[in-house]
């Protein structure tokens, strides 16, 4: 940032700055338990969005600078910067700076994200091509299949056990999933490559921080080739290009990591379904509707807490300069639980399918623009006939606690300690 601008005061950075650490204490590439459950506990989510909101009543709505680990930082605070920032990536505002970089390479060295000019559009076609990015896939009768099967097996599984369904069971039961809609139905018990990666994610989680683990890298890396060369017809991976260019490995890798946070997603969307208030029919809906309460999820509780753009070389936004190398930060959780939206708070699912949620441009819960999630579509298809199979269209129980009110959500959810009983499985 150069020039005299308003900043925050010692004061405000002193309270800013631990609830910044926070979101990055819970895991940015691999969620921490113990810290999800501390920030549920503290309200961070909630604390942070209303500092935000002071601040811009303090400083105006224009991206705020500030200064963290001595790095320039802008605080983005108006809605309308979110959606323009994020449509024009890669320049000015590139997706992969410096702590992505460092932190994807622990895994995926040469994922789209963290690619350069060169390489980032072919490597961008090739995974819109084989997610189908804005359109219907063109293999969504194998895709579906696999969600109804795995339904199935986890189904058949709390049926033997009993004890209900925990993030434990059901994060392991959507692993096999993504195997499934990425490699094919013989990958659901290749639980060594989902170790591996969570291995390699944890260390991802310290970015440049932490030398890159190379020889379980390569060793994941190398499961996930063989894992392309073998796919399955109507797989995923079966429609990449095998070309050395792409690096297919790097991608299907992105793909496989983002898939956890579908998880989070899914599961939490159960809460929603038992919420009070929430109606008899919230689990018997249309596929659209399915996809609309996933969506409702990510956006009362991101999945992506941060998102972040890298200033490519001095910029001029709404007229203030700002250096090469200044990093836009965007808090979902302050933009998504705006208290000028009328649905904030409450499970609105009614959003994204009447345009409402559309017309908002702070509302990106896959991002937005040229480095938006190209998977987002298979995502929502996939999670939502997932939970449709996995409820049998009866709205589960939640039974760690009391019920949530679907009209006043709390600001934070510790998905691993939720619990349900499911009908038909007891």
């Amino acid at each position: 940032m150069m020039g005299t601008e308003p900043a925050p005061g010692l004061l405000e950075r002193a309270r800013l700055l631990p609830l910044l650490s926070a979101q990055v204490a819970r895991g940015v590439i691999v969620r921490r338990p113990a810290w999800e459950g501390l920030a549920a506990a503290l309200g961070a989510d909630r604390r942070l969005a209303e500092l935000l909101r002071e601040l811009r009543e303090r400083y105006g709505d224009r991206p705020l600078p500030l200064t963290v680990a001595g790095r320039p930082v802008a605080l983005v605070l108006d809605p309308a910067d979110v959606r323009g920032i994020l449509e024009r990536t890669p320049d000015p505002f590139s997706p992969g700076g410096r702590e992505k970089r460092g932190a994807l390479a622990h895994f995926q060295p040469h994922g789209v994200l963290v690619s350069d000019a060169d390489d980032r559009v072919p490597r961008r076609e090739a995974n819109e091509e084989a997610l189908a990015t804005g359109r219907p896939h063109p293999d969504s009768g194998v895709l579906d299949a696999h969600a109804d099967e795995e339904a199935a097996v986890l189904r058949r599984a709390l049926g033997e056990a009993g004890g209900g369904l925990d993030w434990p069971r059901f994060s392991a039961s959507f692993d096999a999933l993504a195997r499934r809609l990425v490699f094919g139905a013989h990958a659901a018990e290749d639980h060594l490559t989902t170790e591996l990666l969570r291995h390699l994610r944890s260390r991802a989680d310290w970015s440049y921080a932490l030398p890159v683990d190379r020889r379980t890298r390569e060793e994941f890396l190398d499961r996930v080739r063989a894992g392309v060369e073998g796919a399955e017809p109507g797989s995923l991976a079966a429609r990449l290009p095998r070309d050395g260019r792409v690096r297919p490995e790097d991608q299907v890798a992105h793909w496989l990591f983002a898939f956890d946070a579908a998880a989070i997603a899914a599961f939490r969307s159960l809460a929603l379904l038992s919420a009070e208030g929430a109606g008899p029919d919230a689990a018997a809906g249309d596929a659209a509707r399915w996809e609309a309460t996933v969506q409702e999820s990510v956006r009362l509780w991101p999945t992506t807490l941060v998102i972040l753009r890298e200033a490519v070389r001095e910029t001029v936004w709404r007229d203030r300069e700002f250096a090469r190398g200044t990093v836009f930060v965007v808090v979902s959780s302050y933009f998504h639980r705006d208290p000028r939206l009328p649905y904030a708070d409450a499970f609105t699912p009614g959003i994204w399918l009447d345009g409402r949620a559309r017309a908002e441009p702070g509302l990106v819960p896959f991002s937005h623009g040229p480095a938006g999630c190209p998977g987002r579509d298979v995502v929502l298809s996939s999670a939502s006939r997932f939970l449709a199979a996995v409820t049998g269209g009866d709205p589960p129980a939640r039974t760690d606690a009391s019920p949530l009110s679907a009209a006043d959500l709390p600001a934070s959810l510790d998905h691993t300690a939720l619990r349900f009983s499911l009908a038909g499985t007891a």
